[in-house]
């Protein structure tokens, strides 16, 4: 008959086992806090990423809505010239609307003169 391990065996087996559970388990710690890190970096460098180009457009955002205020300006101020100019143009062609009234008075006023010359001369030297 074979005899049962010694009671020393088996607390060096248990404890051997043990050892090995402890080595195990630190090793996969070791890796998980690794893993955890490296994840942490990825997000980290992922959304420093994000956060640069969300800066970039806000400037870029920025320069274009400075540009556009520019040119709203600029606009502005040519609409205003254009509104002038046109406003001038209105009244220039009103003081040609008032001329050329003018002159149809002055024409008929004329021909009332040149009818009434030839109706004294008429009058003055009978046809004989």
């Amino acid at each position: 008959m074979a005899s049962p391990p010694a009671l020393a065996d088996i607390l060096r087996e248990h404890q051997s086992a043990q050892l090995e559970t402890k080595r195990q388990t630190e090793q996969l710690r070791k890796a998980a806090v690794r893993d955890i890190g490296d994840l942490c970096d990825t997000a980290t460098t992922s959304l420093s990423t994000q956060l640069t180009q969300i800066m970039e457009n806000q400037r870029e955002i920025e320069s274009l809505s400075r540009d556009c205020v520019q040119l709203v300006q600029q606009h502005v101020r040519s609409t205003t010239k254009w509104t002038k100019l046109v406003d001038q143009f209105n009244g220039s062609l009103k003081e040609l609307g008032d001329v050329q009234n003018w002159a149809e008075v002055i024409e008929r006023d004329m021909l009332d003169v040149a009818a009434t010359l030839e109706v004294v001369h008429a009058s003055l030297n009978p046809p004989s």
